[in-house]
């Protein structure tokens, strides 16, 4: 038959045993949020984050066209016996080129700093990481 003051006894050591428990689960998630906020400016002052580029290629083009243009004003001003028509004719298809060309010119342009952008991300969540196991490994939590 068991005791009722063992009872009690064994009771008040449990209830030690799981309050010991959550004063170290408290300690876990407190010194996880500390840990968290250091790194994440760790890693915010090792790179910053920037809206990927859009608009690439119509920037691209507008600029292809623009310098079609005055290629074809500059061309069209060397012959003064060109008509109008030919003239703007002339003009219009050395923008379309230019345009084509500048769009083209744009895509690689913004592909090129997407790629930049990602690698730059990556080295920040690097950083981020290592900051964290850095700073939990210091205050006795191995990750």
């Amino acid at each position: 038959m068991l005791n009722p003051k063992s009872i009690r006894l064994s009771t008040g050591v449990f209830c030690i045993v799981l309050s010991g428990l959550a004063q170290a689960q408290i300690t876990y998630e407190q010194a996880q949020a500390e840990c968290q906020g250091i790194a994440q400016q760790q890693a915010s002052a090792s790179g910053t984050t920037q809206q990927p580029p859009a608009g690439g290629r119509a920037r691209g083009a507008a600029a292809g066209a623009l310098a079609g243009a005055a290629k074809a004003k500059s061309k069209t001003n060397q012959y003064g016996n060109v008509s109008d028509q030919v003239s703007e004719e002339y003009t219009r298809n050395q923008m379309q080129e230019a345009a084509k060309m500048g769009a083209a010119a744009g895509a690689a342009k913004q592909r090129q700093q997407r790629r930049q952008d990602q690698q730059q991300q990556s080295a920040s969540s690097d950083a981020y990481n290592q900051a964290f196991n850095a700073c939990m490994a210091s205050k006795g939590f191995a990750q």
